[in-house]
């Protein structure tokens, strides 16, 4: 519950910012459920953006074309150094 009021705060704030808000909810929440931590309120504390530096970095890594041996297949035989 007080998730839901900290998001409905902060998007009726700072409408144009929904997406920086969503972000900070889920980290909260995850946070909260798995690790009984406090609700984060703030999408600047050091770990909202830990997650989402993360999850930023998994996302680009896991996309089409992100590594070379997708475009040339014999790379594939070549040392990882």
């Amino acid at each position: 519950m007080k998730e839901a009021v900290v998001q409905a705060c902060d998007v009726l704030d700072k409408p144009a910012r929904w997406d920086r808000h969503y972000r900070r909810t889920a980290a909260s929440l995850t946070l909260s459920i798995v690790y009984g931590h406090s609700t984060l309120t703030s999408e600047q504390d050091h770990i909202v953006r830990v997650i989402n530096d993360f999850s930023d970095r998994l996302f680009h890594a896991i996309g089409l074309g992100a590594h070379l041996v997708e475009f040339f297949p014999c790379l594939r035989h070549l040392p990882s150094r």
